[in-house]
């Protein structure tokens, strides 16, 4: 090409090949060193690595994130190419709009050299980088691959294409369907995994008024965590907001809608109102709420502050506490003798659920046994405010901290990561009985008579 300017092509560091430095991943750091070399820096510190997929195989371009998300961007360098000279690459700083001239220069040398994407069996980095053990489905997976579906009349009332796209909510990325919809009509490809480090992929269409959220991790008991190999997951379709691009209005309400009473008029009175974020109290936005399918959990949402917005979803809970520990523990036993649970929840484990409500059973036994993915707002009773105070306690927002709390019930102590904690070793009852009441404080709008 010649020598840019910076920025020309998007934001990056430095176009050089260096080894992949061991701090990355120290576990797999010598199969980086000898298998990939990273050749594009970013300005957040992620890299961009070529990694020999296999002898017949071109070497793939995979993003080393600086959070450690690992990911595949393109089955091979020409691909690449191809993907950053039309600004679809999925890297914010190599799709930036500033980068629109040189991108449209690079497309044009690509077509003078005849530049072409090999065919290639799509590639997938982080499995790679597990080690691309494919493990035995399990119990729960084998369920899920044989769920049915059950369409609500609100389903049958969308426009072809909305309903097309909802019939995917709650199927795993790997369905036919999912493939041939991703692929043959929004034109992108479907993440092959997601991860811990991460545990959702965004695959946005604008041109079809389509973004897609990918991810293994619904909080929901119906869609359990599926395995792909032992650190990486088989995501399912599980959220998307759906813009005018799609071509077509949802249930007859006008994208330009102008205001909450025009939608009004035509949906009739909102299910409900809330506010635009969770540490406000002001609810300031109406929405129309609509189940589309009843044994997936597919909801439709329409909400109307300033413009009008439309999400599909698989139902699922927010995590309260993703990895519990004693704190949890204490806060269960309570929750549980203050009726804040919600006891339907736990028909598998209603014994231990009693023997926690009259104390003969600590709060950890059960959130050992019943809690395997955590504690969830949808855990806890569906009254008016609850949950919304939950969560702010539990992540510390509007002054309201439950480590705070139990830090001044308990004393404070240093952490393992370098943060006080507090000095709490066991959740036994006379524990529970010592941070009452400040928990009854907190939560007395909703404690049972």
């Amino acid at each position: 090409m010649r020598q840019q300017t910076h920025g020309t092509l998007g934001w990056f560091d430095a176009l050089s090949a260096e080894a992949i430095p061991k701090e990355w991943n120290p576990e797999k750091a010598d199969r980086l060193r000898r298998d990939a070399f990273s050749f594009l820096s970013l300005p957040d510190g992620s890299l961009l690595a070529l990694v020999n997929t296999g002898a017949k195989a071109p070497h793939a371009v995979a993003l080393l994130g600086s959070e450690g998300e690992a990911r595949t961007v393109a089955n091979s360098l020409e691909e690449f190419l191809l993907l950053w000279s039309q600004g679809e690459t999925e890297i914010y700083d190599l799709d930036d709009e500033d980068g629109a001239s040189g991108r449209k220069a690079l497309a044009s040398w690509l077509k003078e050299k005849k530049v072409k994407a090999p065919k290639a069996k799509d590639f997938d980095f982080a499995a790679w980088l597990d080690g691309d053990a494919a493990l035995p489905p399990t119990a729960e997976a084998r369920a899920v691959a044989v769920r049915t579906f059950t369409p609500t009349t609100v389903m049958k009332k969308l426009g072809p294409k909305t309903q097309r796209l909802a019939s995917l909510f709650g199927q795993r990325a790997d369905a036919p369907e999912v493939i041939a919809y991703v692929t043959g009509v929004l034109g992108k490809k479907v993440p092959l995994s997601t991860s811990e480090n991460n545990d959702s992929v965004n695959v946005e269409a604008a041109k079809h008024g389509v973004e897609l959220v990918f991810s293994h991790d619904i909080l929901n008991d119906a869609y359990p965590p599926i395995p792909k190999t032992s650190k990486t997951f088989i995501p399912y379709v599980s959220y998307a907001w759906v813009r005018a691009g799609i071509g077509e209005n949802v249930l007859g309400v006008p994208w330009k809608a102008a205001s909450e009473a025009e939608v009004t008029k035509l949906l009739g009175p909102p299910t409900g109102r809330r506010a635009a974020f969770t540490d406000e109290d002001e609810l300031t936005v109406a929405y129309w709420e609509y189940s589309l399918d009843t044994e997936a959990h597919v909801w439709l949402e329409l909400s109307f502050e300033d413009s009008l917005s439309v999400t599909l979803s698989v139902k699922g809970g927010g995590a309260l506490m993703r990895y519990p520990d004693v704190t949890t523990g204490l806060f269960v036993g309570y929750a549980a003798t203050r009726g804040l649970l919600d006891t339907s929840r736990f028909p598998a484990h209603r014994a231990l659920l009693a023997a926690v409500e009259t104390r003969k059973a600590k709060g950890s036994e059960f959130v050992r046994q019943a809690l395997p993915r955590g504690l969830w707002d949808d855990h806890l009773r569906d009254v008016p405010g609850l949950r919304e105070m939950a969560w702010r306690w539990f992540h510390n927002m509007n002054g309201l901290w439950i480590t705070a709390d139990l830090k001044k019930t308990f004393g404070k102590r240093a952490g393992p990561f370098g943060h006080d904690e507090p000095k709490l070793d066991d959740d036994t009852w006379d524990a529970v009985d010592k941070a009452a009441p400040i928990l009854d404080k907190r939560f007395a709008a909703w404690l049972k008579k």
